[in-house]
């Protein structure tokens, strides 16, 4: 007989069913079987079952002798039993389909009527290596077509078999779909035997006549679906003619039941566009009950009896929001105003992911706090997208020790993919996408910093810093050899590669850059020390290992080949401790299983040839996420996704994520299925689906109901519209509540960050009668922003005791004056601002940034002046690798090489003779002494040659050497003769154009020196503002004879823009407070000089009312402008 038993609760199906074995079989030692939708159903109802079966009163029983599987594989059994073991059924079902499938498909693509085929794997083109890895792809999504038509509408597949190629509901199969048929009867001869689809006519006749037939014992059970297939029914309709078969299923209640059996009678091929949906009245039992109403039509004709088990209890405790919601779905009624507002059911707006997970955790502790009964194993979070949710979850949860309470909950993560849970199969995922793409040095650098590769190679954290450090000193961006990157239309230039770049690191520790040496194409890398050579040969161990795995990962290779291969990652990349050694054998265990369909004793392997394409969707499918049984009812919090969990009772049910983006799924008809054309009723459609999920968390709740969902954008703020499922929740439960419940509504919005003041302020949560938040952190952080603040001055403000009157390094007095604000943080302060890290590029330039290309062209000139020829120049730079591909960096290297020799050949001319260094030492008026070193003299002139623009960073840097050199000599009659200064730059705006600035030495260079050194003293006291580049032109449109209000906008302009002074990090420190803040240029020009011209002890030239920074740019370049000639 076959029964139908239904329940609002599924606790009251759980006891029922406990009730049902407590009856003992007539063969005691005949397993009970029972068929369950989900492993953590499975998880919970044996722990349910224990309770009850044998339990002496106090729930100290135990289930045991059950066999528990799933409604798919009782199925499968039952059709393996009577057409008997050699069947070949199992080539039939599930992922094993997929091997026949590929090969029928490398036989048959020729055949013109698969030419859709043909074109999606690429098989019409030689030279479309992207499309013709999709072949395993491919071959396993029709695999799953056709497992779910045998399931779903067996009837088409018999259709088939006899040659008519109809959609087994009396249609035709649409034309652009019209090569399945003759595909699937190719696969059906490839694979010798009928389908199973074929046989359930006869299956099921056979069951019906001979219960022998099978050795299911006399009484089984399938507890908890909410989709039973065609052929899973057709089977149990059969199982029931001499066996006990018991049908439990979850259902919203009496109403619907009533509702569903009075509407007009369906048929097996109904599709579901004719269905007519009964009138019913609770808005939420009429949107998200399509999936059960079609399965009681699909199922109610066929069983013998109907059962309804009245709740175990109450559906939800009280009179609460929750319980009246519920009961309004089990009646099919809405009773308006009929509750006042409570805390049951809660939606919760938060501003992203990361907020709903730290709302969520301190709801959670609420809920614990108040009620001391409340267990972690009482709640369960679904989540729509477990993966994302992860690592927040980790982050705010289960680390004991840290403080918050919340750390001291244990959670437990389930539908974790083995990529999350299995570091060894992480790294040869990572290992197959990595020879899929271009192997860049960002992605081998998270490869080697994997933990089952960095204890393989001995790699610690300072090592990963140096060798990325390496990698960007030696110019690597992609690829391990120039071979490989043949595939990108690259062959023939190999710099930037991985194999040069190690040339580079390991001959850098025998060799060094300086000297010019370099072997073969390789050019020593400057700075790998003698302590590092043994990192560097860890290293090179590790890429000449990836790089034979990436070269065996290229071509075609029968299946054999391609375990040892994936196997051969972990041998060569991979070491695990004792405590992860099963991280190792699960993942060669996983390996060798996902190719096991192929094997059936005959050619298969050898005639299956997979590309790396194929290995790469194979572990991909691998490596998903999917429910294990161990994950959960661990009396731990458990995490999981939508379905496992979906209607077991839980005393709180937390929805989080619950985003519009996310739920319900997107209606995303696959093109290639023929049941998702025209679905009959009870065939299944996602979106309906996870409308179902989203009543059966609410129906299992039984204390609250919690539902997390993005209602902000976390970084715009605009408002984010809920779910569907959410609006109409919120709207049922507003109608519930009635307008008193206004003011207490379910919503509750939340703030953009944790420690906001209103977290911690009582009251401020509807119904949470202290504050929201149990973070202590963030309680001192929403203090703090609580206080008033206290405005730090500026530091360009602060008063700075005088510097000790110290002797002066003429270094230090030149680089000063070239940033007087930078000369105040790291001279006075002490303090540096560290430089904007450039990111190591990962692509090939095709053409160099004007910092690139300075870089280069600085190199030449210094190389050049130092004696080294142009063309061993150029032979360097190309083996740096620091230049674009082909005609790209040939052109680059030509137009800076002609740059680069006109400025050479123009100080070539002054630069006649050896040149001369010179030690000085100058007695000051105050009695100190500036000391230092002036090089570059030739023939008494101080030569600056530069592969820069003439810019006021040169000029005022020979200047400022030149006077001092000049007042050192101008105190020994016997000294060498100073003769003046010279710059030779590049003229911006000419290819191949020289400026030129030369300098005389001024009348009484001891003078002009002492009014630096005074305008250093001054600006270690106070900060200077004196952007060197607006002061120098300033002083040029003033000496032109503008006034000093119409010479400040040719300095603004000079402050302002993206590449302005104003851009500079020590500036926006010392005068805007931090390193990013925007300074307005009336920071720098908008205090004036005292009437008396004095300031900090500095006579500065100008007017009462003159801008100040007016009178320290002209004390500073006015003596230099007078004795400048540029040409």
């Amino acid at each position: 007989m076959f029964h139908l038993h239904r329940a609002e609760r599924t606790d009251a199906l759980a006891d029922a069913l406990a009730d049902l074995l407590s009856s003992p079989p007539s063969d005691p030692l005949s397993p009970e079987v029972v068929a369950v939708p989900a492993p953590g159903v499975e998880r919970w109802l044996q722990q349910r079952l224990a309770t009850r079966l044998g339990a002496s009163g106090g729930g100290d029983g135990i289930a045991a002798n059950i066999d528990f599987t799933s409604p798919a594989a009782l199925t499968d059994r039952v059709i393996g039993d009577v057409r008997g073991a050699a069947s070949g059924a199992d080539r039939w079902r599930g992922p094993a389909m997929t091997w026949p499938v590929l090969m029928v498909l490398d036989e048959t693509i020729d055949d013109p009527g698969l030419a859709v085929l043909a074109r999606h794997v690429g098989a019409d083109t030689e030279a479309d290596d992207h499309r013709r890895g999709r072949r395993f792809a491919t071959a396993r999504q029709i695999a799953e077509l056709f497992d779910g038509y045998g399931r779903q509408r067996p009837a088409m597949l018999s259709d088939w078999a006899a040659g008519h190629d109809t959609d087994g509901a009396g249609r035709s199969v649409p034309d652009d779909l019209g090569w399945q048929p003759a595909f699937w009867r190719a696969v059906r001869e490839s694979i010798g035997e009928p389908h199973p689809a074929e046989d359930l006519p006869r299956v099921c006749a056979r069951l019906r006549d001979d219960p022998t037939s099978t050795d299911l014992p006399e009484r089984l059970s399938v507890f908890g679906p909410t989709r039973v297939t065609e052929s899973l029914l057709a089977v149990l309709a059969a199982l029931a003619v001499h066996r006990e078969v018991h049908l439990f299923v979850p259902h919203p209640g009496p109403a619907l039941w009533d509702a569903v059996t009075a509407a007009a009678p369906t048929t097996p091929t109904m599709r579901r566009a004719e269905l007519t949906p009964p009138r019913l009245t609770h808005p939420l039992l009429s949107s998200l009950s399509r999936d059960v109403t079609e399965l009681q039509l699909r199922v109610a004709p066929v069983v013998d009896r109907v059962v309804h088990h009245p709740p175990v209890s109450a559906v939800a405790e009280g009179g609460s929001v929750l319980a009246a919601l519920q009961a309004g779905i089990r009646d099919d009624r809405l009773e308006v105003g009929s509750v006042p507002a409570d805390n049951s059911v809660e939606i919760h707006s938060c501003h992203g992911r990361e907020r709903q997970v730290e709302v969520l955790r301190d709801r959670l502790l609420h809920l614990f706090a108040d009620d001391p009964s409340l267990q972690p194993r009482d709640v369960v979070v679904m989540c729509p997208d477990v993966e994302s949710f992860a690592p927040l979850i980790r982050g705010a949860f289960g680390q004991p020790g840290l403080g918050h309470p919340a750390f001291e909950l244990r959670v437990r993560l389930a539908d974790r993919g083995l990529r999350t849970t299995n570091e060894v199969l992480d790294v040869v995922a990572t290992v197959v996408e990595l020879a899929a793409g271009r192997v860049t040095a960002g992605e081998v650098l998270d490869l080697l910093g994997r933990a089952p590769v960095r204890q393989r190679f001995d790699v610690s954290d300072d090592d990963l810093d140096m060798i990325r450090e390496w990698l960007a000193g030696s110019n690597v961006r992609w690829g391990i050899a120039d071979g490989q990157r043949a595939r990108f239309g690259l062959a023939g230039f190999g710099q930037g590669t991985f194999a040069a770049g190690l040339d580079r690191i390991v001959l850098g520790a025998v060799a060094e850059e300086a000297d010019g040496e370099w072997l073969d194409t390789a050019l020593p890398l400057a700075g790998v020390e003698s302590t590092e050579i043994d990192l560097a040969g860890r290293f090179a161990e590790f890429v000449a290992r990836l790089s034979e795995i990436l070269d065996s990962l290229s071509g075609t290779h029968p299946l054999q080949r391609w375990i040892e291969i994936l196997v051969g990652v972990i041998d060569a990349l991979v070491l695990t401790g004792r405590d992860e050694e099963w991280q190792r054998a699960q993942a060669i265990r996983a390996l060798t299983a996902a190719f096991d369909g192929h094997r059936d004793g005959g050619d298969t392997e050898e005639r299956i040839r997979l590309r790396l394409g194929d290995i790469r969707d194979l572990v991909a499918v691998l490596v998903a996420a999917a429910p294990t049984r161990a994950n959960f009812r661990t009396g731990e919090l458990t995490v999981c996704s939508m379905v496992p969990m979906r209607s077991v009772p839980h005393r709180v049910i937390v929805l989080l994520g619950v985003d519009a983006d996310a739920f319900p799924r997107a209606q995303r008809t696959d093109g290639d299925d023929i049941l998702g054309r025209e679905p009959l009723v009870g065939e299944r459609n996602p979106r309906d689906e996870d409308r179902q999920l989203f009543l059966d968390a609410i129906c299992a709740a039984r204390d609250n109901l919690l539902v997390f969902y993005s209602g902000s954008d976390p970084v715009s703020g605009e408002r984010i519209p809920p779910a569907v499922v959410v609006s109409e929740l919120v709207d049922t439960v507003t109608a519930l509540t009635g307008p008193d419940g206004a003011d207490r509504g379910c919503v509750r919005l939340h703030t953009l960050h944790g420690f906001d003041a209103a977290n911690f302020r009582p009251g401020t949560i509807t119904g949470i009668d202290g504050p929201l938040s149990f973070d202590r952190a963030l309680l001192a952080g929403a203090r703090s922003l609580g206080r008033a603040a206290t405005a730090t001055p500026p530091i360009a403000d602060i008063a700075i005791p005088p510097a000790p009157d110290d002797d002066i390094d003429l270094d230090d007095l030149v680089s000063f004056l070239l940033n007087p604000i930078e000369g105040f943080v790291r001279q006075r302060l002490g303090a540096r601002v560290p430089d904007d890290e450039r990111p190591h590029a990962d692509q090939l330039d095709v053409e160099l940034d004007a910092l690139e290309r300075w870089g280069i062209g600085d190199r030449f000139l210094n190389r050049m002046l130092a004696g080294e020829d142009l063309a061993r120049c150029q032979a360097a730079e190309l083996r740096r690798g620091t230049l674009p591909p082909f005609t790209f960096g040939t052109r680059e290297l030509q137009a800076i090489s002609t740059d680069v020799t006109a400025v050479f050949d123009a100080a070539a001319a002054a630069r006649a003779g050896r040149p001369r260094t010179a030690d000085l030492t100058v007695a000051l008026p105050d009695g100190r002494r500036l000391y230092g070193t002036v090089g570059d003299i030739f023939g008494g002139t101080v030569v600056t040659a530069t592969y820069s623009k003439l810019r006021a960073k040169q000029r005022l840097g020979t200047w400022v050497r030149l006077v001092a050199l000049a007042a050192a000599r101008g105190g020994e009659p016997d000294g060498a003769e100073v003769l003046g200064g010279l710059v030779v730059a590049r003229r911006p705006g000419r290819r191949g154009g020289v400026a030129r600035s030369l300098y005389a030495i001024p009348d009484d260079p001891l003078s002009v020196l002492t009014d630096l050194v005074a305008l250093r003293d001054a600006g270690l006291r106070r900060v200077l503002p004196l952007p060197i580049d607006p002061a120098a032109e300033f002083v040029a449109h003033h000496r032109r004879g503008g006034p000093v209000a119409t010479s400040l906008p040719a300095a603004r302009r000079s402050f302002d823009g993206d590449f302005g002074a104003g851009r500079d990090r020590y500036l926006r420190l010392v005068f805007g407070g931090d390193v990013t803040a925007d300074v307005d240029a009336d920071a720098m020009f908008g205090e004036t000089l005292p009437d008396d011209g004095r300031w900090c002890g500095l006579q500065l030239p100008g007017d009462p009312g003159d801008p100040l920074f007016a009178g320290l740019a002209r004390l500073v370049w006015e003596p230099l402008i007078e004795h400048e000639t540029t040409t």
